[in-house]
């Protein structure tokens, strides 16, 4: 390969990437902007669900949002995000309660950040299920009160679901 091939390139390499954290820009803040949403009835977590599924245009290819977040988390070069997609994302780990809570500087860790998020979210959906078929979660339910615990049940899921998560990196 010739020194001009090789510039051809890496100068490709360096419009993709650019094209492909710009276009991770906007999906991590419409990511982040979903979570505040109400959470835990598992209406957040099929709307995020059907928004990463969805599709964008990358650099002339559709690809879906979820694979732009995972080529993201990818990433070997460590490159700074923005400012403010960094305190946005540190603000929405520390409002789901994720500990410990991962460092948020470059690209690839807000990628990771975003993808655990997701994890607590689906937990929060699973366990709001389950406490609705117990009868435990008056509002989903809309009985206006809390049934007794099955025989057998421990009524703790309400502290279970407001305990800190711990997710291992």
């Amino acid at each position: 390969m010739n020194e001009k091939e090789s510039t051809t390139d890496a100068d490709g390499r360096r419009r993709l990437q650019s094209s492909l954290l710009s276009k991770f820009e906007e999906i991590a803040q419409t990511f982040l902007n979903m979570v505040t949403g109400e959470r835990g009835n598992g209406k957040v977590f099929t709307s995020l669900q059907d928004y990463l599924d969805g599709s964008e245009l990358v650099d002339g290819a559709y690809c879906r949002r979820r694979t732009v977040l995972l080529a993201t988390h990818d990433m070997k070069e460590e490159l700074e995000a923005p400012a403010a997609l960094q305190s946005k994302t540190l603000a929405k780990l520390e409002s789901l309660q994720i500990k410990p809570v991962p460092q948020v500087r470059v690209y690839r860790d807000i990628a990771t950040a975003l993808l655990r998020m997701e994890v607590v979210i689906r937990l929060e959906a699973m366990q709001a299920l389950v406490e609705t078929a117990l009868g435990l979660n008056p509002s989903a339910s809309g009985a206006g009160r809390l049934l007794p615990p099955a025989r057998g049940q421990s009524p703790s899921f309400e502290t279970v679901r407001k305990a800190p998560r711990h997710i291992p990196n």
